[in-house]
């Protein structure tokens, strides 16, 4: 009897535009922007223009991938093809939801030209966005078999690989971008040459240390699932090579996203392939849960002296002063400008600067004068507290820098003032503020500023305004024009300075609520809860065999990973495609076990019956 040969799967021309898509983190090319009016009259910017070379193209390139999605589904898709499976109306409802929202917040945004665009070096407004739900749809609608998954994914290994080498190589030994050659690559003009864009971190073709934290945390896991789904020794090897850069790279971005994301993940994978890990047989079984208890038990008896040696480490040390900083920490309470006096209302005291006939001068709280000395452009104060904890630095004729001692270094706040009164606080774009706003952090959460690597006091000042975007947002990208830039004592209990510009929420769920609304985030969250236990529920805590199985597994551990690297760090052009798309995918692998598991279920019944009527 002839053996029937292998029929060999056509190649789906349909998966083009998600292959094309895992070339998008690569894309750099410099490129000179003006700054739009927009932005330049609220004072936010004080510069013409500035040079993008990590966002523009990657976001031309977004919108580019979309397009081909729509032109490659309605050219290569035959009609009959065209069906809307009931099982994947439990996602498109949220997600229709969610782009419902995103359109109109776009449309009742405060800057519509920004929310349909995004603002500068973000560029992720409504288009970007709904460009992401186009990508994830399609993903779900072509992706017909392993087979098409084994090209994208062939793909995906390829673009992990480069982005986490020129990662890994930033951190250990140079940055390729600071090579002549290599930035004539990604077009910076010889006069325009640039330095090291983060000395000795990892930010590969990123931009930003936190996005590869982010991309790390989303692409190890997938990869690791990879590794277990490949059947040859080459294809294992590449993609453990991969794995190995990915986590590698993740370690040289210095961010915390990445441990909290990567640390996700390997619990869920820990919880989905616990079945391997315990023995067969019974006697190994007991031993094995033995040591188990045993470990436990040590864990709990030196816990002390474990806390002891975690608590001394750099990054949990600081994130514990911030919740109880120095006892001489100068915390401010409030902040008045008048013509004649800028008084600094402390959690030392008061510091006030006076204006007099005869020149300034510096008082208490019971406007005593304060001793000084000077020399040259530097005023020292003579008596504690006030010799340890603040000084003056005359930087022009008419702006002086009041320097305050801080916990973590020195808060500085530039006072700008003319021949007869103070004009002002200097803030954000240079503007000169005179009637200061109160303190935009709620008073129970005062102190909290510089909790999660500082972001303390952008979380809960933007949780503290929720209830004014609940049904639509500020707008696709219009963060910037929402939050409030003046708070001046804020933002010097947060960053040490008057003038940051907070543009970004740093948390993805955040950004979702504020931005295209409440509303939109919850529908979101949704769409999330359901693929997540949709996922747990196909995969079960069975020993993994099949193809779809490790796919399935390692998706979903990529996506808890980037959605918990995402309570740091905010969506961005060159990551979110990537997680949609791969969410897509990780939706129709789960189609495809579950029809495997029916079947099987229906093969079993049969044998079953067949059994019984023998």
């Amino acid at each position: 009897m002839a053996k029937r040969k292998a029929i060999k799967e056509k190649f789906n021309k349909r998966i083009i535009p998600l292959m094309l898509l895992m070339a998008v983190p690569l894309i750099m090319y410099y490129q000179r922007i003006a700054y739009d009016k927009v932005i330049t009259n609220p004072y936010y910017v004080t510069a013409e223009s500035y040079a993008d070379l990590f966002s523009f193209y990657k976001t031309i390139a977004i919108y580019i991938v979309a397009i081909l999605c729509v032109v490659f589904y309605f050219l290569y898709t035959k009609k009959r093809d065209i069906i809307l499976k009931k099982e994947r109306i439990k996602y498109y409802i949220p997600l229709a939801v969610y782009s419902l929202f995103i359109i109109i917040s776009t449309i009742l945004s405060i800057y519509p030209k920004v929310a349909i665009f995004g603002i500068y070096e973000r560029y992720e407004g409504a288009l970007a966005l709904l460009s992401y739900i186009i990508i994830m749809i399609y993903a779900i609608e072509i992706v017909r078999n392993d087979t098409d998954m084994k090209y994208i994914f062939s793909a995906f290994l390829g673009m992990v690989f480069i982005v986490s080498l020129i990662g890994s190589l930033q951190y250990f030994v140079v940055d390729i971008f600071s090579f002549r050659f290599m930035q004539w690559i990604v077009g910076i003009p010889e006069e325009s040459m640039i330095n090291a864009h983060f000395d000795n971190w990892a930010y590969g073709t990123l931009y930003n240390p936190n996005n590869v934290g982010q991309f790390a945390a989303l692409t190890a896991p997938i990869t690791a699932g990879l590794i277990l789904a490949f059947k040859t020794i080459k294809g294992k090897i590449f993609a453990g090579i991969v794995l190995a850069l990915s986590i590698l790279v993740g370690i040289s971005c210095r961010s915390a996203n990445f441990i909290a994301g990567i640390a996700a993940a390997a619990l869920m994978f820990s919880i989905l392939y616990a079945a391997h890990f315990i023995p067969r047989n019974k006697k190994l079984k007991i031993a094995l849960f033995v040591m188990i208890g045993i470990v436990f038990l040590g864990v709990f008896a030196f816990s002390g002296k474990i806390w002891n040696k975690i608590s001394q480490t750099r990054f949990i040390n600081a994130e514990l002063e911030s919740f109880k900083p120095e006892e001489d920490d100068i915390y401010f309470e409030n902040i008045i400008v008048s013509d004649d006096t800028v008084k600094f209302i402390t959690s030392q005291g008061e510091f006030n600067l006076i204006y007099t006939e005869r020149g300034m001068s510096f008082c208490d709280s019971e406007k005593n004068f304060i001793d000084y000395s000077q020399k040259g452009n530097s005023i020292k104060f003579t008596n504690e507290p006030y010799a340890s904890q603040w000084a003056i630095k005359i930087t022009s004729d008419y702006t002086l820098d009041v320097i305050a001692k801080r916990a973590s270094g020195y808060a500085q706040i530039a006072i700008v003032f003319n021949e007869e009164r103070f004009l002002g606080i200097r803030g954000t774009g240079g503007k000169i503020l005179h009637d200061i706003m109160e303190n935009q952090m709620p008073e129970k959460w005062r102190g909290l500023e510089t909790m999660a690597s500082r972001r303390g006091y952008l979380w809960i000042v933007t949780m503290s305004r929720l209830d004014d975007v609940f049904f639509y947002g500020a707008g696709p990208d219009n963060f910037l024009y929402w939050f409030e830039q003046n708070d001046v004592v804020g933002k010097v209990n947060f960053l040490h300075t008057t003038s940051i510009l907070a543009d970004k929420p740093h948390n993805w769920y955040l950004q979702i609520a504020s931005q295209t609304g409440v509303i939109s985030l919850m529908a979101f969250l949704v769409m999330m809860g359901t693929y997540i236990v949709t996922t747990l529920k196909v995969l079960g805590l069975r020993r993994k065999k099949m193809y779809y199985e490790f796919i399935s597994s390692g998706i979903l551990c990529g996506v808890l990973g980037f959605m918990t690297a995402s309570i740091f760090v905010d969506s961005n052009v060159g990551v979110t495609p990537i997680f949609f798309a791969v969410l897509g995918i990780g939706i129709v692998s789960n189609e495809h076990l579950k029809q495997i598991r029916i079947k099987d279920r229906n093969l079993k019944n049969s044998s079953k019956l067949r059994s019984r009527s023998k």
